[in-house]
């Protein structure tokens, strides 16, 4: 074990060596105002969809969908909405907050559902993910964990939505985004399944749109080992125990990927934290079938610098009116929404350094994906951070 006296010297030697008072400064909005509005209607994108071709494949995969979808979706509203076989009138989330889990997607649902125009939709039901296919419990989806019982979930929001045509619903599943490789309604690996999470999506719903929030992948998984290991009466888990968790999953990457291949351990997840932070990896599987126009990426820290903008983006993404003055300060006056990170005690300055050598390829190469958008370096937050890890380590 490293003394504290020295760590707190190697803290200052990187700190220099980082060169971190010469890091960019990052306009928390500029990369907004390109941000589409929706021009089309969901009743024409699925009246014209022309399905995939290997959507037999995906429908195997969960043909239980499919005997739910309807032939036509009701033009009069904007959300996608029918009347069955049996006269109920029933609806499907017009977007989905797809993750990732860490980076403020309770946050963000929490205070869209304050928009008089969100009716009401479902916070976390992984259905896609977890509840599998064949159903073998109610999962999130009750009664039998199946989509019908999914549709289900959003029956009071289809209420709201036929007294008023205009409302939308969704909702938000953290684990979607990075898992499209490994869950398609269950383990993908088990059923011998060669589709993804996103193909599934798209076949069932190609006109739902797409909000992703990024964090700094170090900063994420930090805050994850804190909140998925804790137990209260336990307490948080001392930094080095985090440094000793890092280097082993680290290793355990690696060697995955010497023996098996970045596909096969990507598809492996594990160790899972570590890998939703390659958010890099998992871009191109929901930007191969979804348009573009229809994926929103936002960074978790510039939404917390820059609130209403970003807010404001998300509602014109969504085709939301915009919000009286009153409305607004409801909406982002309210307390932050599952935010603990403030109490997890420091990783160690050694520790942040072998995460920024790890995570520093997979950022990179968003940053190209993002239109070559340094913001996703997160350059901009390692003069704070190193300032942060120095105190820790000489305290």
């Amino acid at each position: 074990m490293v003394p504290s006296v020295v760590r707190g010297v190697l803290a200052v030697a990187l700190f220099l060596a980082c060169g971190v008072a010469s890091q960019p400064v990052i306009d928390p909005v500029s990369y907004l105002k390109a941000v589409p509005a929706p021009s089309y209607s969901v009743a024409d994108v699925w009246k014209a969809f022309k399905p995939a071709a290997n959507h037999d494949e995906i429908v195997a995969a969960a043909p239980d969908t499919w005997a739910v979808l309807p032939k036509e979706l009701d033009p009069k509203y904007r959300n996608p909405c029918w009347t069955d076989d049996n006269g109920r009138f029933r609806c499907a989330p017009y977007f989905q907050i797809l993750g990732v889990s860490k980076c403020g997607t309770t946050d963000l649902f929490a205070r869209l559902k304050r928009h008089p125009e969100l009716a009401d939709g479902s916070k976390g039901p992984h259905f896609w993910d977890e509840c599998p296919y064949p159903p073998r419990s109610a999962c999130t989806a009750p009664p039998n964990g199946d989509f019908n019982g999914y549709v289900d979930l959003f029956e009071k929001g289809a209420y709201q939505i036929k007294t008023n045509p205009v409302m939308i619903t969704g909702e938000a599943s953290s684990n979607t985004f990075t898992g499209v490789y490994t869950f398609v309604r269950g383990l993908a690996v088990r059923r011998s399944l060669n589709v993804t999470l996103a193909e599934l999506i798209h076949e069932a719903q190609p006109y739902q749109r797409q909000i992703i929030l990024m964090r700094d992948p170090i900063t994420r998984y930090h805050s994850a080992f804190h909140y998925y290991g804790h137990r209260k009466a336990d307490g948080f888990a001392s930094a080095d125990k985090f440094h000793n968790r890092t280097v082993a999953e680290i290793a355990r990457w690696k060697e995955c990927v010497e023996k098996s291949g970045t596909p096969h351990c990507l598809k492996r997840y594990d160790p899972q934290q570590l890998i939703k932070g390659m958010y890099s990896e998992f871009v191109e599987p929901w930007t191969s079938v979804f348009p573009r126009d229809q994926i929103l990426f936002m960074r978790s820290e510039d939404y917390q610098a820059a609130p209403r903008e970003h807010l404001s983006a998300v509602l014109k993404f969504l085709g939301m009116t915009d919000l009286t003055d009153d409305e607004w300060e409801r909406m982002t006056s309210q307390k932050k929404a599952n935010a603990q990170s403030s109490r997890y005690p420091r990783m160690l300055p050694e520790t942040r350094a072998l995460l920024e050598e790890f995570y520093a390829p997979f950022n990179q190469k968003l940053a190209k994906l993002m239109g070559d958008d340094e913001r996703y370096l997160w350059k901009d937050l390692r003069k704070t951070a190193a300032a942060a890890s120095v105190a820790a380590a000489s305290a």
